[in-house]
């Protein structure tokens, strides 16, 4: 690899340190390229973004960012997940390397703060922030929906009792 093909390696590594929310370190020994593949697409599936970066370039990438306390496991085969909405990205971690024990977390960042694989197990149990909007349109709804049934039972009421009637004298 030439030191221009290396230089915008590192800027992009760079770029997707200080666009990330969350970054998770991986250890991906013994991942055939199938395996790779799938685990790119679901990465990619929540838009987050599966990278395996050289180990030296990756030190040079987090240099100057929030995630530079990540520097010192960058040893082995590393890969990186960098993603806008952390959970998911520890969510689809999680549900593979459950699979498939080849993916061992290594380490992460959420936010300035890096996390141990306690807290990863304990965050992958947490919804999503798909999920908790849901939850929370389901709440803000269920009231007024209530409302509309009892208002419209009357009238639903009176067009049986029609209905009934109509079909009596036939």
């Amino acid at each position: 690899m030439d030191k221009q093909s290396k230089k915008i390696i590192v800027k992009d590594l760079k770029e997707s340190f200080e666009n990330s929310s969350g970054v998770i370190v991986t250890h991906y020994l013994g991942l055939n390229s199938s395996e790779l593949t799938d685990l790119r697409n679901q990465v990619r599936e929540i838009g987050a973004r599966f990278c395996v970066a050289k180990n030296s370039l990756a030190k040079l990438a987090v240099k100057s960012t929030d995630y530079e306390s990540l520097n010192d496991f960058f040893t082995g085969p590393t890969a990186l997940v960098f993603s806008e909405d952390a959970l998911a990205g520890i969510k689809v971690i999680k549900n593979f390397s459950d699979k498939n024990e080849k993916l061992k977390f290594i380490t992460g960042s959420l936010d300035k703060k890096k996390i141990g694989f306690e807290e990863f197990e304990q965050l992958a149990k947490l919804p999503s922030l798909e999920e908790l909007r849901a939850k929370i349109v389901g709440y803000i709804t269920g009231p007024h929906q209530q409302l509309i049934n009892v208002l419209n039972a009357p009238a639903t009421e009176t067009a049986g009792v029609i209905e009934n009637y109509s079909k009596k004298k036939k």
